[in-house]
């Protein structure tokens, strides 16, 4: 496998589901992926967020 088959194949793998810059979760609706995997990576991308959230809250709070 050589270098242009690899960006080729990374090219075609697309994010399915992105979080936006004010925390909204933003899905590609060009990509052929079934809609339960989409949704399934939409509920990760949420709760990865929600758990980031509250981990730099925790840590802030105990710095105060």
């Amino acid at each position: 496998m050589d270098i242009s088959e690899v960006l080729q194949r990374d090219e075609n793998q697309a994010e399915l589901v992105n979080i936006d810059t004010h925390g909204n979760v933003i899905v590609n609706k060009s990509s052929d992926a079934n809609s339960k995997l989409v949704a399934r990576r939409a509920i990760e991308a949420f709760l990865e967020r929600k758990n980031l959230e509250q981990a730099i809250s925790e840590y802030y709070w105990e710095e105060a």
